[in-house]
C-alpha cells in the first residue's frame, strides 16, 4: 500500500503533486507532530519566518481551507490549539519510514536480522 501523502523526494497527496511552497510547508510542519499536530503560533513562525502577515490567526485559516479544498476535507483536522494531519502515521510516507525504521532497529537489536532487512527493505520501497 503506498501512502496517500508523500513527502519525500516530493509533496504529493494521492499521486497529486503540491506545488505551492506554503502548503508543502504547512504539510511538512503537520506531518512533523503527527499525533499532535501544531499550534497556530507555531505554524505561522515556521511559515513566515521573517515577513510576518498583518492577521497571522486568519493566515493560517485562509492556508487551511486552500488546503482542504485541495486535497479533500479529511487531510487536515482542527485541533483546540491549531491543526494537525487528519491522515494515520501509515498514510505519510515520512511517518512510515520512521516506523519501519524503528522496527529495523528493534529486530536487529534483537538478533533477528531477517525480519530487520525486511522492515528496511519496506521503507525504503516507500
Amino acid at each position: 500500500m503506498s501512502p496517500d501523502l508523500t513527502l519525500l523526494p516530493r509533496v504529493a497527496h494521492r499521486g497529486q503533486e503540491v506545488t505551492a511552497p506554503r502548503l508543502r510547508g504547512l504539510l511538512a510542519l503537520l506531518a512533523s507532530e503527527p499525533r499532535t499536530g501544531c499550534s497556530t503560533e507555531r505554524l505561522v513562525a515556521g511559515l513566515w519566518p521573517e515577513d510576518l502577515p498583518q492577521r497571522p490567526g486568519k493566515a493560517v485559516q485562509v492556508l487551511v481551507a486552500r488546503a482542504r479544498a485541495q486535497l479533500g476535507a479529511d487531510v487536515i483536522a482542527s485541533t483546540p490549539t491549531g491543526y494537525r494531519l487528519g491522515l494515520t502515521e501509515d498514510q505519510v510516507d515520512s511517518s512510515a519510514l520512521l516506523r519501519y525504521a524503528a522496527v529495523c532497529a528493534e529486530r536487529a537489536g534483537a538478533g533477528d536480522h531477517a525480519g530487520a532487512l525486511a522492515a528496511a527493505e519496506a521503507g525504503r520501497a516507500l
